[in-house]
């Protein structure tokens, strides 16, 4: 990355130009797939959003306009700077244009205005949006309407039910493609679970069972503190999937105990939590799962080689041979990138958020 420079918000693309005509000589060249606006609020928290940001353009190359408001100051300030940025430890000829606006006060109005020469045209828009969008903000509006694609993290919601009640009437009355980074974060296990439960043998037991077990890591971090969202997301795509009618809950100190009606009667399902140090904050760490016939299915991470999972498959008679799952890696920016390489909106994410409406009804988290 070179070095931030501060410069009159009419000069963006000049200064730009300079930058970049001294770049040629290193042999730098010039790329952009797309648009990425960001917005946050300035906290302790913006590294670690810029961190994910720079995993998106060691994949994708594209021009990002990172803003960044500050909603603990009386002052009025909009405040510009540019620079160049590559993808961090490669050698590679490609790089991209990064512009930070920073605004405080009355200045907020005058940032869709400020941002729109900037876009660069017959190119997809996609809008990072790292706030709660269940809290009115003046900018939301604005950007949506720029927006092809807008990327959310349930993380920063305040409220999971209140998110996805935002996220259904969004996607309801815009028509707009949606995603979210902790739905993203679940693919691997919901991949995992179709592979295993491939037949109709195997989907009949689903359909019958009788004990259901996730468990998640509890370690907390000044990021990451909504740490059951990915677990929630996972039982009810379940649920949604599967059809079982949702009876009830209740929250102990130790877990989540849901009861659901299935095919079989009613079943007890159970999110959990234990501690790994080297994995991240509220990623699921195993499921387990039994039918009404004790088919025993027990899926969970390698310590040693924490983005593989040994699955283990049992029946009172005998003890299939284990073997073991992929997932994909869980480094921190890549649940990103891979929501703004998929297209449209997820038809099972949609159903999940409805599902939602009935298992965190008590705003379980």
């Amino acid at each position: 990355m070179t070095i931030q420079q501060i410069v009159n918000p009419a000069d963006i693309e000049k200064q730009l130009q300079k930058i970049w005509e001294e770049l040629v000589k290193e042999n730098k060249m010039r790329a952009c797939l797309f648009n990425l606006i960001v917005f946050n609020h300035l906290s302790s928290r913006t590294d670690y959003i810029r961190s994910i940001v720079q995993k998106v353009i060691e994949k994708f190359p594209c021009r990002i306009l990172f803003v960044s408001f500050d909603p603990d100051t009386d002052q009025n300030y909009l405040k510009t700077a540019v620079s160049v940025v590559a993808p961090a430890g490669a050698e590679t000829t490609i790089a991209c244009d990064n512009i930070d606006i920073g605004v405080a006060g009355k200045d907020l109005e005058k940032v869709p205005f400020l941002i729109l020469p900037h876009i660069i045209p017959d190119l997809p828009i996609n809008l990072l949006w790292a706030e709660d969008p269940s809290q009115e903000h003046p900018l939301f509006k604005p950007f949506l309407k720029l927006a092809s694609r807008v990327i959310f993290d349930s993380e920063s919601a305040d409220n999971l039910l209140s998110f996805s009640k935002t996220l259904l009437s969004l996607h309801e009355k815009t028509g707009i493609d949606i995603a979210d980074l902790n739905w993203a974060r679940t693919e691997g296990w919901r991949d995992l679970l179709a592979s295993t439960f491939d037949s109709l043998e195997r989907i009949e037991q689903l359909q019958h069972l009788k004990n259901l077990k996730i468990t998640y890591n509890s370690k907390e971090t000044e990021f990451f503190c909504h740490l059951k969202i990915q677990s929630m997301y996972l039982l009810g795509w379940l649920s949604s999937q599967l059809d079982w009618e949702f009876i009830d809950s209740k929250e102990t100190k130790k877990s989540l105990n849901f009861h659901f009606k299935t095919k079989s009667g009613k079943s007890e399902f159970t999110i959990e939590s234990s501690e790994w140090e080297k994995l991240g904050p509220g990623t699921i760490i195993s499921v387990d799962l039994e039918s009404v016939d004790h088919h025993v299915y027990t899926c969970a991470r390698i310590p040693q080689q924490y983005h593989r999972v040994a699955i283990q498959i049992s029946t009172p008679e005998k003890c299939d041979l284990p073997y073991q799952f992929v997932l994909g890696q869980t480094a921190t920016g890549q649940s990103l990138v891979k929501e703004i390489c998929t297209k449209g909106t997820s038809e099972h994410y949609l159903k999940m958020l409805k599902e939602l409406h009935q298992i965190d009804k008590d705003r379980l988290c």
